[in-house]
């Protein structure tokens, strides 16, 4: 499983949810849970850097910074 970006933060999130579900339901084998952890560690990091994008963004316009 590559390091590939998700389309938008709902995607990533819904990923995020999909591999959780997965650990939940013991659907993940021994030999997958490496590269599921990484792929949700990517998707974490990949998560909070568009919330802090967005967060600036944000305090741009209410702020009337440019």
């Amino acid at each position: 499983m590559g390091k590939k970006q998700s389309d938008t933060y709902q995607q990533a999130m819904e990923e995020l949810q999909e591999i959780l579900n997965q650990l939940e339901r013991e659907e993940i084998t021994v030999d997958e849970l490496a590269s599921k952890v990484e792929r949700a560690s990517f998707l974490l990091k990949q998560c909070e850097e568009r919330l802090k994008s967005t967060e600036e963004k944000v305090k741009k316009i209410i702020g009337g910074e440019d």
